[in-house]
């Protein structure tokens, strides 16, 4: 054997096992030892098998080698054998030395060798260690890197390093350095860096790792035999640098000068204690039902104690001089364990004192498994790198002593203690204030259900062991997912490991997903509620996540994969002393009720992928079905283990008797009136129970049938036949059962009984918990509490007896929906006053639930019955308002565009025959749409302010107005094509962009980028680039994941759209301001230009340059647009040309196109690739073709270009529809126009008319509306693209009304606008006054208070004043200054609210007076509603 030679323990042992006496072994020894250097030490271990206790090898020798002279092997010290033997005779010493020993013994031993290189080397104080830096191995991707180095530290002061790398992907040094060490324990840190290319900015920490000077010389003596440099593994800063940390090492070789003298080798006496424990727990787990109770924690304790007892029989510890007292400490803590156990044999003699000490002995068991796992780590086998801190180790050993003395006493005096088991897993020193309130942001998911079932004492104990001691074990697989067939006990299983580890403080995490609870199906919430327990948990764990949040407010909207890494990986592998510490549980229950295949599977890849970076001390327990999104996303990965639960073994066969026998007695005591025997049901049934039950267990179909608990419960309890059971179902699934199975949430009985109710005759049913009562097995229920499906797989299966049809019944719960709100719903429901201020009310569930998902449960089913769409059209003509308050009430007003939304889509799809329904949802719409703002400030405000200024001619005005509300006659007699409005409030916009899937809108400005749902028009999120640093341009990629934005400092920057966090690092490749973004059509490159003139193209995989720049263009670039298939790229510049670029070879494919007299602002490819269209600074509009760049020809017409003419100035934006059909453009004209492309003709009914100059345009992803944003405005708009309608109110200024004032007798009203003019007007006759002049736009008008002057403030803040009377101009001063209107109407008698105004952009002004009130419109129009509360003089339209 040489010394380059790969060594294999397993042949060397069966090879020195072989031999016939002690003579080979020596001889194999010898020859296994030549050829390696002098400074090797190795411990040659024979193990003998006790043939009473085959499983515990039991170490008999010991013979310590050295090198010899000649390169040989010779002994250091005679062959010594052990004093005892364990297991066997005490005091045994063998007689004759090893050869007669041998001879005695050869027939009944069996040999084991195990080499054991030394696990700690003391080193002397200030040794002088030379060490040589050789080289580092990273992976592919680093091959271009350069300027690398190597920097060390010890004890965090003494610092060197190396010089840097020149060749790219060449990381070698070859340098030396002298260091001194204090201690064996000095901490060295090896930093693997890169110099920036900045020298201000220093440079990148790319990876470390740290061991002890013991820990390295280790490794050097190891590395001396097997010929080669000593190697580290690296762990990178960075999950998206290393691709896995397993590529990345460094090399070096350290010669120490001073002598490394062999550390003492002992063999641990605590092992014997250890050993006693174990056959005491073995006795104990002998006493059957008596100990049912406390038995699955005996049986942990005796699998851990046996787990470390094995280890101690296999290894011997390295023990340094300084831990001497320590370990004397440990073996006192061992001896008082194993006293605690003396009760053993009284309990044995006499069983029936096990209850009075039920709670004492479970705690012995649970410090008994603590104290193994503590012992574990002290040994250098745990979870730590390396052997944890002496003062650590010595607190833990007098909290575990001062427990154990506890308990001693407590079984001595057989009084049973209230007292808490001591966990080494929490350091008290550690100081910490908890903050709850950042755990709390998480918005975890409610994980309360303490109803939970365990399973039955002494059932599954093999897979419950098997479990535990994977989790205990620090090595192997971190992750254990265990599948099987649905109600197999996986959730059980769950539940008890869970309680187990809870009970040793050891349960980090424990969630479970529920089908038919909300909360509890979402896969987005599972990263942020282990996070949220596991803060709870640990406070340091709670530390570390609260600073992630409070670093990352937005994180709970972060991809699943980041929340993984932000709020696991990172704070837990930032506490080093949780390693110290032993095992933590997360225990993620029933994974495949976590949303739908589809829906759940980022969280699969996040839960793989990203759990291998976690320290190996947190372990993952997982249970769900085999399903196989689920199974394909695991089964990849090495460190997952995979484990199907086994049904058909003898194992699961007793489970399933003792589980009988268990309800057997259960069903008995719960039925005393039946006067049963004691025996019941007999021996034989109960035998033959189990059997019929089993195929539940191992057969997919049966036992989505039944499950043992419903054949116990129904066909044994009841009494009833097979048959009986299933005429059972069958009749309550036509009744109650639809509400069990298909209910978007869990109801109670008492909401089921009214839900299920006869609305047309008024009949009452029988109760629902007439039948429930006896489903106890399969529906967990309790007096007003939901009730929920205990097996999943009730839920029906095609083709068996118990089948549901989901469709059918989601078609009857909607229709009792809309019946009970057809009897619930009411105006005023909840008895409320108009105030200014409401606070979410609490309807009762049967009427918030029909409210939340009748609309879901209809979207459910496929039906163009005549009859069900009559009856949705009765109850919308008849209920919409009040359902629209119920849902404001209940604090889901803007759920009610989403809804409508929804249904809208369903009767098009449904009901296309009647027109009086579509006709109705369509305008129930836009009524949501556009007044959502108001009743989400008060539920009444649907009736005092929506309905009233709904158009005239609209089927929601026409349906609910009456005269009892305010009436705004004349106002609107359309629908306006303005859907609605969104802003952030004194932010301007500054760029739009809609995302390709439809579901959000973005917009920048120049403090921030806003990401808002395009349904209700929430704010879903803000991305906040650096301060100053303006926006200019923004960009939906076309996955709609990210966002790209150009800034004023000629940075691009790339973000996650939902997160709001920067995935890439500022791309700077502009020297000015960037001012066009686009994305190719995979996404995979972005281009960006602006005023520097060039255009550049970015990898957004890595944020690299694609290639150099293009330039041609001599002014600022303003618009880019690629081609459809991503060949083409076309720019657009102030130099008033558009060029036309090859992507691949970065040339002008084209010559320059010069035909606009202005900039180009905007350019844009029609859908199918065969057009390019072009706006400018000219007012016009040009349509190119694509491949040869000529002005295409009019439609339908000769030698007539196709050129676009309408607009009366600037042309900044355009947009095509996503079927290529219109084109809508912007101008600085204040309007947006759209086009019929295809005819080439401008659609005049459709102008858009804006306050301001419209800055940016783009259709949503649907094609039905555009959205508009204007220069030095803050406000979003939305358009409808087909609707027409207009103010229809007379204009009496000639420009916007922008303010208007009563007087304070109420017969006047002051009018004052753009037109420069202030009008006052009769307030009985709706006439005229006067008109009064001024130079400059009219800001603000009003009435002095005692009525004699009127006031009038201009743009420029002067004050101007009048005789009310005479109308003569007169001195004013600051403080005659009209004052502002609200938007709320107040009765200035009562101070009652009335109404709000819309915040609609067409109303520019309010004024109000006691009952009455005025509004002024962007045209110009001025309305005048002289009473609320006497409709027939409302209206008066001056």
């Amino acid at each position: 054997m040489t010394s380059n030679a790969a060594f294999d323990p397993e042949a060397y042992a069966r090879m020195i096992g072989s031999e016939s006496d002690t003579v080979g072994v020596g001889n194999c020894i010898g020859e296994f030892g030549r050829g390696y250097n002098e400074n090797a030490r190795i411990i040659i271990v024979v193990f003998v098998s006790h043939q009473s206790r085959v499983s515990l090898a039991i170490p008999l020798m010991i013979a310590i080698l050295k090198p010899s002279v000649d390169g040989g092997w010779h002994r250091s010290s005679r062959m010594k054998y052990l004093d005892t033997i364990l297991f066997g005779p005490k005091n045994f010493e063998f007689p004759g030395g090893p050869r007669r020993w041998q001879g005695r013994f050869r027939h009944s031993l069996d040999y084991f060798v195990y080499v054991l290189w030394n696990d700690k080397v003391a080193v002397n104080t200030g040794a002088e260690v030379h060490w040589t830096v050789v080289k580092a191995e990273l992976p592919v991707h680093a091959n271009d890197w350069t300027k690398c180095f190597v920097q060390i530290i010890v004890d965090g002061s003494h610092v060197v390093k190396t010089k840097s790398t020149k060749k790219p992907g060449v990381f070698e040094w070859q340098q030396h350095f002298e260091l001194i060490s204090k201690t064996d324990e000095s901490v060295c840190r090896f930093e693997l860096r890169k110099k920036s290319a900045l020298s201000l900015l220093g440079s990148q920490l790319l990876a470390f790792t740290e061991a002890s000077f013991s820990e390295l010389l280790l490794k050097v003596q190891k590395a001396s035999h097997l010929g080669q440099n000593v190697s580290l593994p690296l762990q990178t800063t960075k999950s998206k640098l290393a691709g896995g940390d397993d590529g990345w090492h460094l090399f070096f070789r350290l010669v120490a000068q001073d002598s490394l003298p062999v550390a003492k080798v002992e063999y641990p006496r605590i092992s014997r204690s250890l050993s006693e424990v174990v056959l005491k727990l073995e006795a104990f787990m002998q006493l059957g039902d008596a100990i049912a109770q406390v038995h699955p924690y005996a049986f942990i304790a005796w699998r851990t104690a046996t787990a470390v007892y094995t280890v101690f029989s296999c290894t011997f510890w390295i023990i340094l001089k300084a831990q001497v007292d320590q370990e004397t400490k440990l073996d006192a803590l061992g001896s008082l364990m194993q006293d605690a156990y003396l009760f053993v044999d009284d309990v044995n003699s006499f069983p029936e004192k096990i209850p009075a000490l039920e709670e004492t002995i479970t705690k012995l068991f649970v410090q008994t498994s603590e104290c193994a796992i503590f012992i574990q780590e002290c040994s250098g086998h745990g979870f730590a790198k390396r052997l944890v801190s002496t003062a650590w180790v010595e607190r833990r050993i007098n909290d575990l002593t001062d427990g154990f003395t506890f308990l001693k006493r407590a079984l001595e005096s057989r009084v049973a203690v209230q007292t808490a088991v001591v966990s080494f897993r929490i350091d008290k020193t550690v100081k910490h204030i908890v903050n709850v309130q950042n755990l709390m942001k998480l918005h975890p998911a409610d994980m309360d259900d303490p109803s939970r079932p365990e399973c039955l004492p002494n059932t599954r104990m093999d897979i419950i062991g098997d479990i535990y001691k994977w989790a205990t074990t620090p090595i192997g697989p971190t992750v254990f997912w265990l599948h099987g067939f649905p109600g197999a006990g996986k959730s059980t299983i769950a539940t008890s490991v869970a309680n187990l580890f809870r009970q040793q403080r050891r349960l980090g995490a424990f969630t479970f997903f529920t089908r038919g609870v909300e909360a509890r199906t979402d896969p987005a919430s599972l990263i942020r509620t282990i996070a949220y327990q596991l803060g709870e948990f640990d406070p340091r764990i709670c530390d570390a996540i609260s600073r992630v949040i409070e670093e990352t407010p937005s994180i709970k909207q972060a991809p699943l994969h980041w929340q993984f890494q932000r709020l696991l990986v990172d704070p837990l592998r930032s506490l080093e002393d949780l390693q110290w510490e032993g095992p933590v549980l997360v225990v993620i229950d029933a994974l495949d009720e976590c949303g739908r295949t589809g829906a759940r599977s980022d969280l699969l890849t996040a839960l793989a992928r990203e759990s291998m970076l976690l320290p190996p001390t947190l372990r993952i327990f997982v249970t769900s079905r085999a399903e196989k999104d689920i199974y394909n996303a695991i089964s990849p990965y090495p460190h997952i283990y995979s484990r199907e639960l086994d049904l058909s073994s003898e194992t699961n066969e007793h489970d399933v008797k003792a589980y009988i026998h268990h309800r057997m007695v259960a069903i008995r005591l719960q039925n005393e009136y039946l006067d049963l025997p004691s025996d019941w049901p007999g021996t034989w049934r109960t035998d033959r129970i189990p059997r019929n039950a089993l195929p539940s267990f191992c057969d997919r179909r049966y036992k989505q049938t039944l499950s043992p608990p419903w054949i116990v419960s129904i066909l044994l309890l009841l009494n009833l036949p097979g048959s009986g059971a299933t005429v059972l179902l069958r009749q309550t699934s036509g009744k109650f059962w639809v509400f069990v199975i298909v209910a978007e949430n869990p109801l109670t009985s008492g909401t089921i009984d009214i839900l299920n109710a006869d609305f047309t005759t008024g009949r009452k049913k029988r109760p629902c918990m007439h039948t429930i009562q006896h489903l106890g097995c399969v529906l967990q229920w309790a007096a007003d509490k939901p009730i929920r499906v205990f097996h999943p797989s009730v839920d029906g299966v095609d083709g068996n007896a118990w089948h549901i049809d989901k469709s059918h019944h989601h078609l009857r719960l909607a229709r009792q929906c809309i019946g009970r709100l057809g009897v619930a719903l009411q105006k005023n429901i909840c008895q409320l006053t108009l105030s200014r201020s409401f606070e979410a009310q609490n309807l009762p569930d049967v009427t918030a639930y029909p409210c939340i998902h009748w609309i879901d449960h209809l979207c459910q089913v496929q039906s163009s019955e005549p009859s069900l769409s009559q009856e949705i059209d009765g109850f919308l003509h008849k209920h919409f308002l009040h359902w629209v308050e119920a849902m404001s009430a209940i604090g889901r007003p803007r759920q009610t565009i989403t809804l409508v939304d929804k249904l809208r889509d369903w009767v098009d799809a449904n009901c296309s025959h009647d027109d009086s329904l579509r006709s109705f949802v369509r305008d129930a719409e836009r009524f949501c749409q556009a007044y959502v703002h108001v009743f989400e400030q008060h539920p009444l405000l649907v009736y005092q302010s929506a309905l009233p200024f709904t158009p005239t001619s609209s089927v929601i005005y026409k349906t609910f107005n009456e005269p009892t509300l305010p009436q705004v006659d004349g106002f609107r007699d359309q629908w306006s094509p303005l859907l609605t409005e969104f802003s952030k409030p004194g932010e301007n916009v500054t760029s739009v962009s809609c995302s390709t899937d439809g579901r959000y809108i973005a917009s920048s400005s120049k403090r921030s980028i806003s990401v808002w749902d395009s349904t209700s028009y929430e704010l879903v999120t803000s991305l906040l680039p650096v301060a100053g640093n303006a926006t200019n341009v923004i960009k939906f990629s076309p996955n709609s994941v990210h966002i790209a934005s150009g800034h004023m400092d000629g940075s691009v920057r790339l973000w996650d759209a939902l997160s709001g966090k920067e995935i890439l690092a500022t791309m700077k490749g502009h020297s000015e301001d960037v001012y066009a973004l686009d994305f190719s059509e995979d996404g995979t490159q972005l281009v960006s230009a602006g005023k520097d003139k060039k255009i550049v193209t970015w990898d957004i995989r890595t944020g690299e340059m694609h290639r150099e720049p293009l330039s041609g263009h001599t002014k600022t670039v303003l618009c880019l647009c690629f081609a459809q298939n991503g060949a083409r790229l076309a720019s657009g510049s102030r130099d008033r040309s558009i060029r036309i670029w090859d992507t691949e070879t970065s040339k002008a494919v084209l010559p320059p196109i010069l035909h606009h007299d202005g900039g180009v602002n905007a350019l844009v490819y029609t859908p199918d690739g065969r057009r390019l269209i072009s706006a400018s600074d000219d007012k016009t509009i040009c349509v190119w073709d694509a491949d040869s760049g000529a002005l295409q020809q009019s439609p339908g017409k000769i030698d007539v270009p196709f050129i676009l003419q309408g607009h009366n100035s600037t042309i900044y934006s355009l947009s095509v529809s996503p079927n290529g059909a219109l084109l809508a453009s912007a101008s600085k004209d204040t309007t947006v126009r759209l086009w019929d492309i295809r005819v080439g003709k401008e659609l005049p009914a459709l102008v858009r008319q804006h306050r301001l100059p419209v800055r940016c345009i783009t259709f949503t992803a649907d094609g039905r509306s555009i959205v508009t944003s204007s220069l030095n405005d803050p406000v979003l708009r939305v358009w409808d693209t087909e609707s027409t309608g207009s103010m229809g109110i007379t204009r009496r200024h000639k420009g916007l009304v922008g303010s208007l004032s009563f007087s304070s007798d109420g017969k006047r009203l002051a009018s004052g606008g753009k037109d420069r003019r202030v009008r006052v007007w009769d307030v009985e006759t709706g006439t005229m006054a006067v008109e009064l002049s001024l130079e400059r736009e009219v800001y603000r008008v009003g009435f002095s208070l005692d009525g004699s002057k009127i006031l009038a403030l201009d743009d420029a803040n002067a004050v101007f004043a009048w005789r009310a009377d005479t109308h003569e101009p007169l001195m004013a001063s600051p403080n005659d200054a009209p004052q502002g209107e609200s938007q709320w109407i107040d009765n200035t008698e009562t101070k009652e609210a009335l109404l709000m105004f819309p915040n609609m952009s067409r109303i520019m002004a309010r004024a109000s007076w006691r009952d009455r009130f005025a509004v002024g419109t962007a045209n110009g129009g001025v309305v005048i509603n002289n009473d609320i509360d006497l409709p027939e003089k409302n209206g008066i339209c001056c």
